[in-house]
């Protein structure tokens, strides 16, 4: 994996190689400059929980599942867009999604929602039938 940065390469390597693992396609397509404003433990934090989320969402489905990765710069901000297979439409509280995990309900949104907001960014999310979407933007260069 060669985005440009290396911390992104190895999240993205990590996480690609445990859906690869389950056997969900995953293509990405990422140019991002080696040096960012937000820290890579942040970041790491945040794509790998976005990450988790799709790969649990996978999980549910049976027939053909994938997981499509876009991130870009947007002038000094920081672009990331995923779409990944899912199941039914999922209900929404409040800001997040409704989930199945027995004990954890959201911590892993709520961290990558406060690291995005901490440093003047947005996420968002969108369940349809057979699909979600996540998207954030982060300034990411001075």
């Amino acid at each position: 994996m060669k985005t440009g940065n290396v911390s992104l390469d190895a999240i993205l390597s990590a996480k690609i190689a445990q859906a690869k693992a389950e056997a969900i396609t995953v293509t990405v397509k990422a140019n991002v400059p080696d040096i960012l404003t937000i820290s890579d433990l942040e970041l790491s934090i945040v794509i790998g929980n976005l990450l988790d989320n799709a790969i649990e969402s996978c999980r549910t489905v049976t027939g053909e599942r994938f997981i499509r990765i876009f991130i870009s710069m947007k002038g000094t901000m920081l672009y990331f867009s995923m779409l990944n297979t899912a199941g039914p439409k999922k209900k929404k509280t409040g800001s997040l999604f409704a989930t199945h995990k027995d004990g954890v309900h959201g911590f892993g949104l709520r961290r990558a929602e406060a690291i995005l907001e901490e440093h003047g960014g947005w996420v968002k999310y969108n369940s349809e039938d057979g699909a979600f979407t996540s998207e954030f933007l982060v300034p990411a260069i001075e």
